[in-house]
């Protein structure tokens, strides 16, 4: 593979819709067993494979009695629910079964003074992004050094300042994800940085991939 800069266009930082047909992930967590992988289950402890956020706060209705996304689940919340209780609130009916009730007040009761959640994980580089990065972007940048880093292979790397005009005030994460997504990367692999045009292309990440990498970035770009 050539490791030589590759020229670059401006991209912005979006965050990747999950598609059909991508490849395994990296971090095959399902710890509340309902089918969806920790990194993208909106309530990660709880069971609940519908996934319905009623409010859209980033937590399943399964896990959100915080009804005024205050933070925390107390008496604010309760007086909220008494006020929809016996009818059909979408955002107070937890279970999902149409009608908000006593079993819906019960996750009241169990919340009660904690916060909503926990949503979805937030991947590491060492358990998440990094495999991502040794499988796609070796040898470039897993021993090489190409354009002054080896984020496949060193977790500080991710944090220097990325070496391209195109990349100006970005790490080396950041302008990673933007070389992806706009097909730049990994170099000469016949990559569109689109998933679903790119699915039959071994060499390119998947939906799946990408996602993980955004959330690795808007998560803080945790070791």
């Amino acid at each position: 593979m050539n490791c030589n800069t590759y020229p670059l266009y401006s991209a912005t930082l979006l965050t990747v819709l999950i598609m059909a047909g991508a490849s395994p992930l990296t971090h095959a967590a399902d710890s509340d067993g309902d089918g969806i992988n920790d990194l993208f289950d909106n309530c990660s402890q709880i069971a609940n494979p519908l996934q319905i956020d009623a409010d859209d706060d980033g937590f399943g209705n399964r896990c959100d009695p915080d009804l005024n996304n205050s933070g925390i689940v107390n008496f604010a919340d309760v007086a909220i629910f008494s006020g929809v209780y016996l009818s059909a609130d979408p955002v107070a009916d937890f279970d999902s079964s149409g009608a908000v009730n006593f079993i819906d007040f019960s996750l009241v009761a169990d919340f009660y003074l904690s916060p909503p959640g926990p949503g979805a994980v937030i991947p590491t580089y060492t358990a998440d992004a990094q495999p991502i990065f040794a499988d796609k972007c070796a040898p470039c940048h897993t021993s090489l050094g190409s354009g002054g880093h080896n984020i496949g292979s060193t977790y500080a790397d991710a944090f220097l300042d990325a070496n391209n005009p195109s990349c100006a005030g970005l790490n080396v994460a950041q302008c990673a994800l933007i070389r992806i997504q706009n097909g730049s990367m990994p170099r000469g692999a016949g990559c569109t940085g689109d998933p679903v045009l790119d699915v039959g292309n071994s060499a390119c990440l998947s939906a799946d991939q990408q996602f993980i990498i955004q959330a690795w970035i808007d998560g803080g770009l945790p070791e």
